[in-house]
């Protein structure tokens, strides 16, 4: 990395919360986290504060924050033993997750010269930039939530309120999700997904979809988030698993032999009953085990790894496809790509959507996809909106695609007309 590069990426505390600042005071909706890392030297007698030991310290610590970082990052040392990290315009939660956890795993390794074990913890805060909030209750949420340690995890996110006046706004939602979860009152939608060879659809990914009582349609990523503080995530992920195999169940009588792919949290991930969920749920609507793909984020296998890992070795055993997505964010290193069997790898829509006007872009999906192939797998390119983006997709060999210029996300009649005309040749109409 240059040096200018480091200089704009290395800022002062105040800095950084003036760019913090700024950015939320657009209240466009972005989503922003702020990683707040506390690093505890576990050797005090090479603590931080002495001379040398303490300069070749802080200078490692950030090389290998600046070797996570993504361009439009930053990062401050608010002190010898706490670092702030900016990542503003992040597409979802979990790659906030992810990047808190790369961090993390870099610091972790010990330092050669001079021999310091850092024991970091890392706390993350995630928010929308609503112009309602300022950048030290951001700070605030961040720093708590680097203190809070739950047994051995060392990474915590905490979503960050707009205003304390909202809260009961908030358990109202929470409590009209739970009751609409209990009366299978949310809906499923499928997005198509496209050969982008043959244009034809042999696949799509079920999506949650939720109209509260006052008429607005709530984010998915909230539900998710509600359903976890809840406790409701297996039921959310029972569901909709459900609710997308019947669904496949009465298309296979038209003769749309699909594969759909269902998300999975980390915590659903993280439940060692997982694997028999999906076992009955596949028995009881009769769809054979390789028709379902069953989509992961990394930031879900690094939450609770060994059980994660566990989960996954029974999932492929009982023959699903498995989906890695959020990758080539620039927080994903390929440690997963060869430990399991994935079928498939989804490459980040904020790549996608400008690989025909950015060169580093294109090298970047091409790499991507290459490596997908090198590893057997198809690679999905995700956030399509133009013909343009499609044709440099395809000139790249990626396999199929996602997005607005294929279709938006349909409830199931409007899916199946949209099907009938983007089917294979063997798909029939009754």
């Amino acid at each position: 990395m240059q040096r200018s590069e480091r200089d704009a990426r290395r800022v002062s505390p105040a800095a950084l919360l003036r760019r913090l600042d700024e950015r939320l005071a657009l209240g466009d909706g972005a989503r922003i986290a702020l990683v707040a890392i506390a690093l505890s030297p576990s050797d005090r007698r090479l603590a931080l504060g002495h001379g040398h030991a303490e300069r070749a310290t802080l200078a490692e610590v950030a090389r290998r924050v600046e070797s996570v970082l993504r361009a439009p990052d930053c990062y401050a040392f608010a002190s010898r033993e706490e670092v702030w990290v900016l990542l503003p315009d992040l597409p979802s939660e979990s790659l906030a997750e992810l990047a808190g956890s790369t961090l993390l795993d870099r610091l972790l390794r010990p330092i050669a010269a001079p021999a310091v074990p850092l024991q970091p913890t890392v706390g993350i805060a995630w928010t929308a930039a609503s112009g309602r909030i300022d950048a030290l209750s951001v700070l605030a949420v961040a720093n708590e939530a680097a203190a809070a340690r739950h047994g051995s995890r060392r990474v915590q996110l905490r979503r960050v309120r707009a205003t304390r006046d909202n809260a009961p706004v908030q358990r109202q939602v929470e409590q009209d999700l739970a009751r609409a979860l209990d009366a299978n009152a949310l809906e499923v939608h499928f997005q198509p997904q496209v050969d982008l060879r043959s244009g034809r659809c042999r696949s799509a990914e079920a999506l949650i979809r939720w109209r509260h009582p006052d008429g607005r349609t709530v984010n998915p990523e909230d539900i998710v988030a509600i359903c976890e503080k809840r406790d409701l995530i297996l039921q959310l992920t029972r569901f909709t698993l459900n609710t997308t195999l019947r669904q496949m169940s009465g298309w296979d009588a038209y003769g749309f032999e699909l594969t759909v792919a269902v998300n999975l949290s980390a915590a659903t991930l993280s439940d060692p009953s997982l694997p028999l969920m999906v076992s009955q749920a596949l028995d009881t609507w009769d769809i054979p085990p390789e028709r379902l793909t069953l989509e992961l984020t990394e930031s879900a296998l690094i939450r609770n790894q060994q059980v994660a890992c566990e989960t996954m070795v029974r999932l492929k055993a009982l023959g699903c496809r498995l989906s890695i997505d959020d990758f080539g964010t620039g927080y994903s290193p390929y440690t997963y790509l060869r430990q399991f069997s994935f079928d498939e790898l989804k490459i980040d829509q904020s790549f996608v959507k400008r690989t025909d006007t950015r060169a580093a872009d294109l090298r970047i999906v091409q790499s991507l996809v290459d490596l997908a192939h090198t590893f057997g797998m198809h690679a999905v390119a995700e956030g399509v909106e133009d013909a343009a983006t499609a044709d440099a997709l395809r000139a790249l060999g990626c396999d199929l695609a996602q997005g607005w210029h294929v279709s938006a996300a349909l409830a199931p009649e409007p899916f199946a007309r949209w099907y009938r005309a983007h089917a294979p040749n063997e798909a029939t109409a009754r």
